[in-house]
């Protein structure tokens, strides 16, 4: 299979994940960081890790074998609360931004888990 199909794939699968999970993206609401984690440990049978940045999520690393087997995201002897919040970046609530940008028009579109 094509990576960059596999890449493609996996947004919108992770996206589809979080919204069915209740998690959608806002730029004043917080989520348990602990429950988006475990959204995708049970989608993925794997444990992620997040990097956030000012309270919000920025980043959401998917760890795989070379088969495409999921595996958690484990570098070293970190902790679970180190390995989760990439050295303590995210807060225990977070959110998970909708970016707004400006379109060629001049309208704002904003971007979130709908496909």
């Amino acid at each position: 299979m094509d990576l960059i199909l596999v890449i493609y794939h996996l947004y919108f699968l992770i996206q589809q994940v979080l919204e069915n999970a209740g998690y959608i993206p806002s730029n004043t609401e917080k989520y348990p960081l602990g429950g988006i984690v475990s959204a995708i440990e049970n989608a993925f049978h794997a444990t992620p890790l997040l990097v956030c940045s000012k309270g919000s999520v920025e980043e959401l690393h998917l760890c795989f074998y070379k088969d495409f087997k999921s595996r958690d995201c484990v570098v070293g002897s970190r902790s679970l609360n180190d390995m989760v919040s990439s050295k303590r970046s995210c807060p225990l609530y977070v959110s998970l931004t909708a970016y707004v940008s400006l379109g060629l028009d001049g309208v704002k579109t904003t971007l979130s888990l709908d496909a």
